[in-house]
């Protein structure tokens, strides 16, 4: 088992929801967290929330569908980290209505956020890890990259997409020591899962959302696993999912 303290994090979306949970539990394990998003108000919250926790953080702001503002992040948190140990690509959008109606700026939106963002990402960072010969990249999809969901057909596309690229990046960089893997979430309770279609929402309960700490320490574990384990994906449920 690998231990988390002094590894360096780059985590994607951490400005809330999944991404801010996973920054604090990983933070908690003794990590180093460059916490990257568009919203610097909510990132300066989450840093302070580290720092609370005796935790070490820095924010950056990125806007990850754009080419040259991730080469420039990526190469400022190697320059302030010295290493970037795990990559967690976690940010993402999820726009909701019907293919008839639905418009070309969302749907180049919905997948530059959600597939773009990771190849540019990954494309950036893997240099650093193949130098450092080890390193993880943890791509956050869902279960709308197995499954299509209705008025959601340019997030599911844009997953299903994710599922693919991660798949076939692992195994173009795994015998250079890094572990490229999937983390597949069950309905979470976040922001996000809040722009989902009511009608979707509520066929689900409360108990059968994940907390996004559930998720977060799932993704620590898969992190600490022996890097001879190549742990490809990584599903986590809901244990309840109708209500009674």
């Amino acid at each position: 088992m690998e231990s988390l303290q002094d590894k360096a994090v780059l985590i994607t979306g951490a400005s809330r929801g999944i991404g801010r949970a996973i920054a604090l539990t990983f933070a908690e394990r003794g990590a180093k967290i460059a916490l990257i998003a568009r919203d610097q108000d909510a990132l300066r919250s989450v840093q302070e929330e580290i720092y609370g926790l005796g935790g070490e953080a820095f924010h950056l702001f990125c806007d990850v569908s754009d080419e040259w503002s991730v080469k420039r992040t990526v190469e400022d948190v190697h320059a302030q980290l010295e290493a970037i140990d795990i990559l967690i690509n976690n940010a993402g959008v999820g726009i909701h209505g019907p293919v008839e109606s639905y418009t070309l700026a969302n749907w180049r939106t919905t997948l530059a956020s959600n597939l773009t963002s990771v190849f540019l990402m990954c494309r950036a960072v893997i240099p650093i890890m193949r130098t450092q010969e080890m390193g993880r990249i943890v791509n956050i999809s869902s279960g709308a990259g197995r499954n299509g969901i209705a008025n959601l057909a340019a997030y599911c596309a844009s997953k299903h997409g994710l599922m693919g690229f991660t798949e076939s990046l692992a195994l173009e960089v795994r015998n250079d020591g890094i572990l490229v893997s999937t983390a597949i979430p069950g309905s979470t309770e976040t922001q996000f899962s809040g722009r989902v279609p009511e009608y979707i929402d509520n066929r689900i309960s409360e108990a059968g959302r994940l907390s996004p700490f559930e998720v977060a320490e799932a993704v620590a574990s898969l992190c600490e696993t022996n890097p001879n384990a190549w742990v490809s994906e990584l599903v986590i449920r809901p244990l309840k999912i109708k209500q009674k």
